[in-house]
């Protein structure tokens, strides 16, 4: 029988956290034994991260740890976004076989992260394993690690989030096995799990009709429907009475759709990308997509209403796809939702809980989100794509 416990502390005294993390994930959920931890935690914890290391290997005596900093955590019950937390996972899944990993690059000229990644989970004995990956988003290119698990042998099925820090500097930490480290890359891996369901939500609306794009330069978008790229995008600001171009390109969203062929610009089927740049030169328009010139896109707006309606009705195709209760579930929300967006705390873990019952849940808030494409293909979701992801796993 499948255990999963997890625990949420706001302690930050490391040996008070953890034990009040353990209490919870291992004695109250009666696991009889620890196969594998997982860990999320905010900056506070940084100046500790080696002694709450320790102390999870001595209380829970298993060696399969993994987990990484995020800008702020998420349990069962509550969302925190401002202030210390720290919450921990921990699962006794006999006949499920966990691989905890976390990978820097010691060395200039020794292996990098990306290959010594792709070296772990290419040992992996089963086809289509399931792997939970949390990269640090300062110092790797997240393409290179989704064009290296698009060419794994055993078509690992990849999810995650950016580890990451408040924002205040340029540091995350990870933790491995043996190892604490600073801007590598940390993630789980399962063998055998014999089913699991996943789905990403939006957070924002679009706006007017999609538009082509016809005209690009380098990282340029110059023209819409052969409109100058900045005046279509002014006017949109313009009608939405923004106070300045500032709070223009925080608010508004370029769409793209995931599948060109059949472009859907809302839900799972898309991908929201913020203005990232404007070139008054040009009149072109950046954003942190890759765009090709005969591509199209929509404009669009972050919503809370529109974020709520999305996530219930992802939630509601994931409760479709079975009707029994998960072992445990892994979220990974952007850092724009949450309080900042619905101006009110733990609205989206409430609606898993109404929708899907209750179980254990772990994630935290990200700069990037990985997942997987419908046809299987690793791809990628950046910083402040206001995207959220849910992972739910069956072992029973």
């Amino acid at each position: 029988m499948n255990r999963v416990g997890v625990g949420l502390s706001k302690e930050t005294d490391p040996d008070l956290a953890i034990a009040e993390v353990i209490n919870s994930a291992v004695t109250e959920a009666e696991l009889p034994e620890v196969n594998w931890v997982l860990i999320f935690f905010t900056e506070e914890h940084f100046i500790h991260a080696g002694r709450l290391h320790e102390l999870i290997l001595e209380k829970t005596q298993c060696e399969c740890i993994t987990g990484c900093s995020g800008m702020g955590v998420i349990s069962t019950e509550e969302e925190i976004t401002n202030g210390p937390g720290l919450v921990l996972m921990a699962g006794y899944t006999p006949g499920i076989r966990p691989l905890a990993l976390a990978k820097y690059q010691e060395l200039e000229y020794s292996a990098g992260v990306t290959q010594q990644l792709s070296e772990a989970l290419n040992d992996c004995s089963e086809e289509q394993p399931l792997f939970f990956f949390f990269p640090d988003v300062f110092q790797h290119q997240p393409h290179n690690f989704i064009n290296m698990f698009n060419f794994l042998d055993n078509k690992t099925a990849v999810f995650g989030a950016g580890s990451c820090n408040d924002g205040s500097q340029e540091t995350s930490i990870q933790f491995g096995p043996d190892i604490v480290t600073l801007n590598g890359a940390a993630g789980l891996a399962f063998e055998g799990v014999p089913e699991f369901h996943a789905g990403v939500t939006q957070s924002c609306a679009t706006l007017g009709e999609p538009m082509f794009v016809t005209e690009v330069k380098d990282d340029l978008i110059l023209s819409l429907d052969g409109i100058p790229a900045l005046e279509v995008f002014t006017e949109i600001a313009k009608e939405l009475d923004f106070k300045d171009m500032e709070e223009a390109t925080q608010q508004l969203l370029l769409s793209f759709p995931l599948d060109p062929e059949q472009p859907v610009f809302n839900g799972e089927g898309a991908l929201a990308r913020h203005v990232t740049g404007i070139d008054m030169a040009t009149q072109g328009i950046t954003t942190a997509e890759i765009v090709h010139q005969g591509g199209v896109l929509s404009f669009a707006y972050r919503s809370p209403k529109s974020a709520e309606d999305d996530l219930r009705e992802m939630l509601l195709r994931l409760k479709n796809q079975n009707s029994g209760s998960p072992t445990f579930g892994m979220y990974f929300n952007c850092a724009s939702r949450g309080e900042a967006l619905y101006g009110r705390p733990n609205v989206d873990t409430q609606l898993i809980r109404e929708t899907l019952g209750d179980f254990p849940l772990i994630g935290f808030f990200w700069c990037i989100r990985i997942g997987a494409d419908a046809a299987g293909s690793a791809i990628i979701y950046l910083h402040r794509c206001t995207r959220f992801g849910l992972s739910l796993n069956f072992f029973d």
